[in-house]
């Protein structure tokens, strides 16, 4: 089992990626939450902005399905799709999610 992290600009857009990611099952279940978002520009500015992120449930043979529908659709350039891997999930969770991506 796998996260997904994603930020995105909005809420919009993070809900239109989480549809089709569950559409055509790469993920099991999307968390979408607003964040305040501080980064570097490349001209050693700081910027400050409200972005959206989203944690996206899978299993390790959905991550480049899930990272191509994420690219398909996404606005950003360079967006950060970072994997956390789990270390630890109850069982009748991970059962579940099995299920909905197989």
């Amino acid at each position: 089992m796998v996260f997904l992290y994603v930020t995105c600009k909005n809420q919009e857009e993070a809900k239109r990626i989480g549809r089709q990611l569950i559409r055509q099952r790469a993920a099991g279940c999307v968390n979408i939450s607003p964040i305040n978002s501080i980064y570097s520009e490349k001209d050693g500015g700081l910027h400050e902005t409200e972005e959206t992120s989203m944690i996206i449930k899978t299993i390790d043979s959905k991550i480049q399905e899930a990272e191509d529908i994420i690219r398909s659709i996404h606005s950003y350039k360079t967006p950060c799709i970072a994997t956390f891997a789990l270390h630890r999930l109850n069982h009748e969770y991970k059962a579940w999610l099995t299920s909905c991506v197989v």
